[in-house]
């Protein structure tokens, strides 16, 4: 039921945990960053946001990347790259993950969402 999975000990009801992984050669996962902000002051937009330029940050891209990765599913030109693979988990009671990938890069966000059932 819970994934369990990298839980941030120092993770409180009052800030959202934002983490940056990547998967180098050998299948060997290397954490590139860690930080907490207070919840009050992100939006869900602005997460999702902040998370897709962490990626962005770590993988390396550049400009064209960067743009490209922000314009909307139509058909035609340019063409939409590198794509985001999104999801959402529940690493432990009372806390919901944000999952965002691409390529070897995944950034998540780890927010309280029940206070009763954390911790």
């Amino acid at each position: 039921m819970y994934e369990k999975y990298k839980i941030c000990p120092n993770l409180n009801c009052k800030e959202k945990c934002f983490r940056v992984q990547k998967r180098e050669k050998g299948n060997t996962v290397v954490e590139l960053f860690h930080e907490h902000v207070p919840s009050y002051r992100i939006s869900s937009a602005s997460e999702t946001e902040v998370l897709k330029a962490l990626i962005g940050q770590f993988s390396g891209w550049n400009g064209l990347f960067i743009l490209h990765s922000r314009l909307n599913n139509r058909r035609g030109s340019p063409s939409r790259y590198p794509n985001f693979i999104s999801h959402e988990t529940y690493p432990e009671a009372g806390v919901l993950r944000h999952y965002i990938s691409s390529g070897e890069v995944t950034a998540w966000s780890d927010s309280v969402i029940s206070r009763e059932n954390f911790r």
